[in-house]
């Protein structure tokens, strides 16, 4: 650009001496596509290198024998075990832990505290690796059994959809932060990001920046106790996916944001959230498909993790730790350590 381009045009002096278009056309100076700007004139985007994955294990769908899922999903306590050491060898930070649908647990003769409390000591003790216990707490018989986990050190995240009773939702969200663990709603629609501002959010009952789930795509019918959103293609997915972004947004500009992927959409859906720079769970207690056009069946955990640390590494992100996980939604210490404290 010349140095005679002026800054702007001085409209208190004779008009007849200030500079045409043209004239300033030519003292800027014409670009042409073989001569472009440096690439640093667009600044870089806020996309955070770290990438949290976590993996919801679960292979409930295997109770569906017509569907041919691998035998390798997990419907046993072994087979718990064996994935969640499996997705934590392949990079995964955190693993989800759901007993629902299961007969061979749910009928073992085992209260909903004695699963939890063989399964996730005998997994600790199993290997080295660290991990960020998320567990379920919808199950049990009363209130303690529904928070067992937490109590019991077990647990250091748990998930919670903001459509149940009120006074239950109030009492998890209070017993969560006593316990200094974090609170993860889980967003199946955007109403349920207005259902989790009314009744825990704006009540100051979580921390904040709060933790969110999406988990959208999910298959139901019409014996189905609660909808998902349907995601026809594509676009769908994409406009549902940042409609529900921007409504957590609204209420909660920096809250930890973490993607399903889930139904047919799977790992369509985890690539769309490591590109807008969220956080992704992935796991067989969501999805069986390998790909959405497509009715390959996913081998099992490891696979979707590996799948996924690819995906980020070709998109300049990288798996986080779990001590990274713990640092970024603000957990003190992990579980192991507290418990023994």
């Amino acid at each position: 650009m010349s140095r005679d381009y002026p800054k702007s045009l001085d409209l208190s002096r004779d008009w007849s001496t200030l500079p045409s278009r043209a004239d300033l056309l030519a003292a800027r100076g014409a670009r042409e596509l073989d001569a472009p700007p440096p690439p640093d004139v667009q600044p870089r985007w806020d996309i955070p290198e770290l990438l949290v994955v976590t993996t919801a294990v679960a292979g409930r769908v295997s109770r569906e024998a017509e569907t041919g899922t691998p035998t390798s999903f997990p419907v046993d306590f072994d087979g718990f075990k064996r994935a969640t050491i499996e997705v934590l060898e392949a990079g995964a930070a955190g693993v989800h832990i759901d007993f629902g649908g299961l007969p061979a647990i749910q009928e073992s003769g085992l209260s909903v505290s004695e699963a939890y409390q063989k399964l996730i000591p005998e997994i600790r003790a199993a290997t080295d690796l660290d991990c960020v216990f998320d567990t379920n707490v919808l199950r049990g018989r009363n209130f303690a059994e529904n928070m067992y986990p937490l109590t019991a050190g077990l647990a250091e995240t748990v998930p919670m959809a903001p459509n149940f009773p009120v006074p239950w939702m109030e009492a998890v969200a209070q017993v969560v932060r006593q316990q200094q663990a974090r609170l993860f709603f889980s967003i199946h629609s955007t109403a349920e990001v207005d259902l989790a501002n009314r009744y825990v959010f704006s009540k100051g009952l979580c921390e904040r920046p709060a933790c969110w789930l999406i988990l959208i795509g999910y298959q139901y019918d019409d014996a189905t106790d609660r909808l998902a959103t349907y995601l026809a293609h594509p676009r769908a997915m994409l406009t549902e996916l940042i409609q529900v972004v921007d409504r957590i947004r609204e209420i909660d500009p920096e809250g930890f944001i973490q993607v399903c992927a889930a139904g047919r959409a799977g790992h369509y859906l985890a690539t769309a959230a490591i590109m807008l720079g969220l956080h992704v769970r992935v796991g067989t207690e969501d999805t069986v498909y390998r790909f959405p056009h497509r009715d390959d069946l996913l081998e099992g955990n490891r696979e979707m993790v590996e799948r996924v640390k690819l995906t980020a590494e070709a998109l300049g992100r990288r798996l986080a730790t779990p001590a990274e996980f713990r640092e970024m939604i603000g957990l003190r210490a992990p579980v192991k350590a507290a418990a023994a404290a």
